[in-house]
């Protein structure tokens, strides 16, 4: 059962549907799923990837700011 308080909250946050999990973990995975090129593997790792997906990626050109 919800305190008073705790339904005010839900009230004014109100969006349910996003992800509640925001863990590394988590992340990870939703990139996983959703088929994203990885940011960081081992030099072999790249390897098994480009092998299995047969394209390069050029992170030279990101924007750090």
């Amino acid at each position: 059962m919800k305190t008073r308080s705790q339904k005010i909250i839900d009230g004014v946050l109100g969006d349910n549907s996003r992800p509640t999990d925001n863990s590394l973990r988590a992340k990870a995975l939703r990139r996983a799923m959703a088929g994203q090129t990885p940011r960081t593997l081992t030099p072999w790792e790249w390897e098994e990837w480009y092998a299995a997906n047969g394209e390069k990626v050029d992170f030279s050109n990101t924007d750090k700011k």
